[in-house]
C-alpha cells in the first residue's frame, strides 16, 4: 500500500465491506463534502447531458481516412443488397433497444472501443470487457459464461468481424449446451484496430488488415443458431429486440450481422505505438 502513490491512510480490505464499515463510522457526522454535494451532482448531470447531446450529433467519424471510407461506401452495395451503415449510428440504435437488466461483453477492436460510449448500466455485474489485456475473441465465450451464471438476464456480445473469427465456433457451444445468447457482429471487412494504427503511425501503409468474409448470419445458421443480417439503420433496433426475445422466450442463440462502413474511431490507446524512424529512402513516405 502506498507503493505507487503517496497515501495518508492505507486500507486493505474487501471493497464492499470496507465501504460499508466506513459509511457506518461516518454516520451522524458533519462532513465538509456534504456542503458541495448538490453542486457536484448538478455538475455531473450537466456533463452527462452535454455528452449525450454530443453523441447524438456525432453520426460518423470525421478524420480524413474515415471520410474517404464513407465516400467509398456510397458507391458500394453489401452482398445483402442494402447499404453500409455508420458504426456510431448503429451503436446509438442498439443502445436505444437495449433491454433492462442486460449483460454486455465487448471484444477487442475499433468499433468496440467506440461502443463503450454507448453502453449504460444501472446495476453491477453487467459489463464485461477485456480491457488492457487485449485478448481478441473475448466477447462470445465470456457472455456464454455470464449467461450460464445468470440465465434470467439478457446476454449480448459485441464483436468486430476480425475478433469474431477468433471465437465464432463457440456459437456451437451455446447451441449444444443450451445457453442462449445474442451476438452483434460489426461486419466492416477489416481488422479495424490494426488498420487505425496503420493510419495513425504508418501513413496508410496497410499490411494484412483487409478481410473478405462470408455472411456471419449464414454461418450462425449453419451452426444451429438464428441469423439476421442488418443493412438498414431502421432495422438495427428491431433486430436486437427480436434476437433478445428469441433468447429469453425461445432459448435460441442469434447472430446479428451488421454491415458497416470502414470508417474508424479514435484508438483506445494512442500511446501504444510511436511513429517509426525511417532510415531507408523507400520508406520515407510511411511516417
Amino acid at each position: 500500500l502506498g507503493l505507487v502513490k503517496k497515501i495518508a491512510v492505507g486500507i486493505c480490505g474487501d471493497a464492499k465491506e470496507a465501504a460499508q464499515a466506513l459509511t457506518e463510522r461516518l454516520a451522524g457526522r458533519e462532513l465538509v463534502c456534504d456542503a458541495t454535494k448538490t453542486t457536484r451532482a448538478d455538475k455531473i448531470a450537466s456533463e452527462k447531458s452535454a455528452w449525450e447531446q454530443e453523441l447524438d450529433a456525432w453520426t460518423h467519424e470525421k478524420d480524413p481516412f474515415s471520410l474517404d471510407a464513407i465516400d467509398e461506401a456510397q458507391g458500394e452495395t453489401p452482398f445483402s443488397g442494402g447499404e453500409y451503415l455508420h458504426p456510431r449510428q448503429v451503436l446509438r440504435e442498439l443502445e436505444k433497444a437495449m433491454p433492462k437488466d442486460v449483460m454486455v461483453s465487448t471484444d477487442i477492436g475499433n468499433i468496440n472501443a467506440v461502443a463503450h460510449s454507448y453502453l449504460r448500466f444501472e446495476k453491477p455485474r453487467s459489463f464485461f470487457a477485456p480491457m488492457s489485456f487485449g485478448n481478441c475473441g473475448y466477447a462470445l465465450p465470456t457472455i456464454i459464461g455470464a449467461k450460464a451464471a445468470a440465465p434470467h438476464r439478457p446476454a449480448i456480445a459485441y464483436a468486430g468481424d476480425g475478433a469474431w473469427g477468433m471465437s465464432l465456433m463457440e456459437t456451437m457451444t451455446a447451441v449444444r449446451e443450451n445457453i442462449p445468447v445474442t451476438a452483434v457482429v460489426f461486419h466492416n471487412r477489416q481488422w479495424g484496430a490494426e488498420k487505425k494504427n496503420q493510419v495513425e503511425f504508418y501513413n496508410r501503409r496497410f499490411v494484412a488488415g483487409e478481410l473478405d468474409n462470408q455472411s456471419f448470419a449464414e454461418i450462425g445458421r449453419a451452426m444451429g443458431a438464428e441469423g439476421i443480417t442488418v443493412d438498414r439503420l431502421e432495422d438495427v433496433g428491431p433486430a436486437l429486440k427480436k434476437a433478445v426475445d428469441m433468447q429469453m422466450n425461445e432459448g435460441k442463440t442469434c447472430i446479428i450481422e451488421v454491415m458497416c462502413t470502414r470508417e474508424l474511431g479514435d484508438p483506445f490507446r494512442r500511446d501504444a505505438l510511436k511513429k517509426p524512424v525511417r532510415l531507408l529512402e523507400k520508406y520515407q513516405d510511411y511516417v
